[in-house]
């Protein structure tokens, strides 16, 4: 299992929520877990706005330098992301603020994460305008990896349509994210959806399943 997980994707594509579901369940998992919140853009849904709630479930936040509830979204991230680096126990899981601008606050952290190993994990939500096909899908993870100097090492199916999320819309995007894989040699290593959503999808798809708590708000975003 890798010890880094960056999590990247366009505007809304769920991306903060799907790095805080996968913390919890890795910490589920019995893993030490800290979550690097790069998020310095989109200032709306952050995984840092839930800290209290992931401290007491044994989850490290870290985030701007300015505090978990600051208002204020700078590029000045707390240097204790990189003791988690090299603690050489911690599982981190980097959320990182949508598109090119939010990748740049990814750039600092470049050299650390090459030399520790990392998955980073772009995620695929056809029912965004921008990420709705193949040709806006590769545009974004294009400029991504671009701006980061990071290159993507796998998928994560998180489409959804809120509370009326059946299971075909968590297909299509699998079958989009399958397009994607296909055209760019990389595996699917994720299905985020809710609980009872992640029950009625068909046997045998690629990906760990991971349920998702709607942790940032009563409707995923």
């Amino acid at each position: 299992m890798p010890r880094i997980y960056v999590i990247v994707g366009h505007y809304g594509t769920g991306k903060s929520e799907a790095a805080i579901s996968l913390a919890v369940k890795r910490r589920e998992e019995g893993h030490q877990v800290t979550l690097g919140d790069l998020d310095i853009v989109n200032v709306y849904f952050r995984s840092r706005e839930k800290a209290e709630f992931l401290e007491e479930m044994g989850i490290e936040v870290v985030s701007s330098i300015l505090g978990h509830h600051s208002s204020l979204d700078l590029p000045a991230i707390s240097a204790q992301i990189r003791h988690s680096f090299f603690d050489g126990v911690s599982t981190v899981i980097l959320d990182v603020g949508g598109d090119k601008a939010g990748t740049n606050a990814l750039v600092m952290f470049k050299s650390d994460i090459l030399s520790v190993g990392y998955e980073m994990i772009y995620t695929v939500n056809p029912f965004r305008p921008q990420t709705s096909d193949l040709q806006g899908l590769i545009h974004h993870l294009d400029g991504i990896e671009y701006v980061s100097g990071l290159k993507a090492t796998g998928l994560a199916v998180t489409s959804h349509q809120l509370r009326e999320t059946t299971p075909a819309h968590v297909m299509r995007g699998y079958e989009l994210a399958a397009e994607l894989a296909k055209k760019r040699d990389l595996p699917i290593k994720f299905i985020f959806a809710l609980p009872e959503i992640l029950t009625k999808l068909p046997e045998g798809l690629e990906g760990e399943l991971v349920p998702v708590g709607m942790y940032l708000r009563e409707e995923w975003m």
